[in-house]
């Protein structure tokens, strides 16, 4: 009998057992799996960009900052919508300023120069002073600061996608800033309450109406209870700050009033709605409110703390390099958010995995040893074992292209309840062969032969359709499905390889040593 398959049964062993024993290597000289933050720990970044962008430009910006994390695009959250619109309505409200501030400008230049032409003259001289003046600091500018990305946006894909997400292993300098704070707010005033602590852009900030040069970070608030001294609380808190190591850029500490700020917003947000539906407040309720407005930015009033950080830390810097060189090109690039993940975390999800892992194989090898045998059992968990190694040698390979996240354990996890189904065919027809009249007495090899010859059509067959539908994914998808089709495609070939190469072959060569065995022993 012709053995296609069971023929170069060590060959393919050898093969596998290259495969893995490269990848470990490389594991072990630190080259190995690029793990993500997942694992690792790191941040989690989010930007509304409000247009179309070339993801590119930020890989771009990203590689001069030393960071190979690849970026996701994403569709526009809820959070990217609300913001780029609250920006769209403060761009109308600007350029109707200035349309008005021109208008006036245009009509006094008007008045004067009716009155004298010398004084059109002096304004014109003047305009050409001011025009140099602007030309010489633009240029000035422009030597400072020298955008490494091309400006062109002509060739932009239009996919919708105007979100971005940024996943880098980065250090959350933060870590126990919060209770630091608390604690020494707490030993100036005994009976404050912290209300808040939050991650806010600058945005945000400039909304509040504090100073417009914050470039975003953490906002922390109290209920005071009754005045207090802001003095005694700034002492103590920068004090507890340079105890603790906290580098910052900035802090700001503001009294205010959070009952009749949550109403002034409540007020406005009414206001609004009432101009969408044609019910504009007057226009001397609109400047008096303003007014209001601008003494309280003056005046700070109110028994509550609110206290504004920026940190001086690696994603502080990270964050600095990418707003600056995106808003250069993408003029509503926005920072929304940073989620800050725990390297415990990335410890618990690799510890549930490989629990879930172990349940799995012993729930199998129970199902197998009753269904089949012990012996088809151990074949099968060694063909997933196999696949598994394979998986992970395939990412220390490609650990350039690919990080391995959360979505690498699902992918495991859905190879492995794949790969046992191809497998489980093959021994149930090779236990369906053995009982066929004339193949109870060929070796076990022939049998595994017979068997995976009459199931290869059908192994091909699904394993073909799912591999069209991941290549797609594949191709077609962002980077965060790309991580999990790339692993997906890879478990698949491997579990085809397995199931058919080796699995049945395994399961023959140790049940003729085991039958070599007991004839020995049987002998003496």
């Amino acid at each position: 009998m012709k053995k296609t398959f069971t023929g170069n049964t060590r060959l393919f062993l050898c093969i596998s057992g290259a495969i893995i024993a490269i990848a470990l290597i490389m594991q072990i000289v630190g080259v190995g799996m690029n793990l993500g933050i997942d694992f690792t720990g790191g941040s989690i970044l989010s930007y509304s960009v409000g247009e179309n962008y070339d993801v590119n430009d930020v890989i771009t910006i990203l590689q001069s900052a030393g960071y190979n994390d690849q970026p996701t695009k994403a569709a526009p959250s809820a959070a990217s919508i609300a913001l780029q619109q609250e920006l769209a309505a403060q761009a109308a409200e600007a350029t109707e300023e200035v349309a008005e501030e021109t208008a006036e400008a245009a009509e006094e230049t008007a008045e004067a120069a009716e009155e004298t032409a010398e004084a059109a003259e002096e304004t014109a001289e003047a305009v050409e002073e001011t025009a140099e003046a602007v030309e010489e600091t633009a240029e000035e500018a422009a030597e400072e600061f020298k955008p490494m990305l091309n400006m062109d946006k002509s060739g932009i894909k239009a996919d919708g996608l105007t979100d971005l997400q940024i996943r880098l292993k980065l250090v959350d300098a933060t870590v126990g800033m919060e209770e630091t704070i608390a604690n020494a707010v707490k030993s100036v005033v005994s009976g404050a309450e912290q209300t808040g602590y939050r991650t806010a852009t600058n945005l945000e900030v400039s909304d509040l109406g504090y100073d417009l040069s914050y470039a975003g970070g953490n906002i922390i608030e109290f209920r005071m209870g009754a005045d207090f001294d802001k003095a005694a609380v700034e002492t103590a808190v920068k004090a507890a700050l340079d105890e603790g190591g906290y580098n910052l850029t900035e802090i700001q500490f503001v009294k205010y009033d959070a009952e009749a700020e949550a109403a002034a917003k409540a007020a406005e947000a009414e206001e609004e709605a009432a101009e969408e539906t044609g019910e504009a407040a007057a226009e001397e309720t609109e400047e008096a409110e303003e007014a209001e407005e601008d003494e309280e930015e003056v005046e700070e009033t109110g028994t509550d703390l609110r206290i504004l950080l920026n940190m001086d830390d690696v994603t502080s810097q990270v964050r600095s390099i990418l707003e600056r060189e995106m808003s250069a090109k993408y003029p509503n690039f926005r920072f929304i958010s940073v989620d800050h993940v725990s390297a415990i975390a990335g410890r618990d999800l690799l510890s549930n995995a490989v629990k879930a892992l172990l349940i799995a194989f012993v729930c199998m090898l129970i199902y197998i040893a009753i269904r089949f045998s012990p012996l088809s059992g151990a074949a099968a968990l060694f063909a997933l074992v196999h696949d598994i190694l394979i998986m992970c040698a395939f990412m220390v390979f490609f650990r350039f292209a690919f990080q391995v996240n959360s979505s690498f354990i699902a992918a495991i996890l859905t190879i492995v309840g794949y790969s046992i189904n191809n497998t489980i065919i093959i021994f149930d027809r090779i236990r369906e062969n053995r009982k066929r009249p004339g193949m109870s007495q060929l070796p076990m090899m022939d049998v595994v032969e017979v068997s995976v010859s009459s199931t290869l059509a059908r192994t091909i067959n699904t394993t073909l359709t799912t591999l069209i539908t991941l290549v797609c994914l594949f191709i077609f998808g962002v980077s965060s499905i790309k991580e999990f089709a790339f692993p997906l495609i890879i478990g698949m070939l491997a579990g085809t390889y397995s199931s058919v190469l080796l699995s049945g072959q395994v399961w023959a060569m140790w049940d003729e040593k085991l039958v070599a065995k007991r004839a020995a022993k049987s002998a003496k």
